[in-house]
């Protein structure tokens, strides 16, 4: 095993020990600390979204206290992130689905800045657990854009625990020529089946129902 030598200084001269080679390196532990630190903008971490929700009110003073720190700066940021990570997607659905998507974060954005008097109900509290879980998981992978998954996960959760909506909103292409569709007050997703036991998806906590495919 591979270990560091140093040595100190003491009044019988200087005196060496070893120490074993850390798992993380200091460089890469600090640069985790600093990340942890600059993902959110005024909330101290995932943890206070932990241990503050109690209910949509709740939820919503958190989001808001978040967001309402955004600027022009940080959508210019999403939207480039969008443009660089749909760029594999198959052209006749690609510009579709950027502009679905980017309206409706930004829809949600607006909504949930302007939210003051909506129902405050309660809601599967072990489900939103799981899902701050997965949120948790992916910040620390959110190396160069943490404000994407900052506003993509506060715009799911306002849809999957608040508004009771798809986080893929009604009308989102998907291959094939299919489409998020709503019926009534029901909604149909084409991928929802396929989806839901993908841990890098959020399908599972989503409210639509699978699409019977013809």
């Amino acid at each position: 095993m591979r270990v560091f030598s140093y040595q100190i200084a003491g009044c019988m001269g200087k005196y060496s020990f070893k120490l074993p080679k850390p798992l993380i390196s200091i460089h890469h532990l600090w640069y985790k600390i600093k990340l942890a630190r600059s993902t959110f903008k005024k909330l101290k971490g995932v943890h206070e979204l932990h241990e503050s929700v109690i209910d949509q009110q709740s939820m919503l003073l958190l989001f808001k206290k978040e967001l309402s720190s955004y600027s022009i700066f940080d959508f210019m940021k999403v939207q480039a992130f969008f443009e660089k990570d749909c760029k594999d997607l198959p052209p006749v659905y690609k510009d579709k689905f950027k502009k679905k998507m980017l309206g409706h974060l930004f829809d949600n954005f607006k909504s949930i800045l302007s939210s003051d008097n909506s129902p405050n109900e309660s809601f599967d509290m072990e489900q939103y657990q799981e899902f701050l879980e997965r949120f948790g998981s992916k910040l620390n992978d959110a190396h160069e854009v943490p404000q994407i998954v900052v506003l993509y996960y506060f715009s799911a959760m306002y849809n999957i625990f608040i508004t009771n909506t798809p986080p893929h909103p009604e009308g989102t292409p998907f291959p094939g020529g299919f489409f998020v569709e709503r019926m009534d007050e029901d909604y149909f997703c084409p991928v929802k089946d396929k989806q839901k036991y993908n841990d890098e998806a959020i399908c599972k906590f989503c409210v639509a129902k699978q699409m019977e495919m013809k």
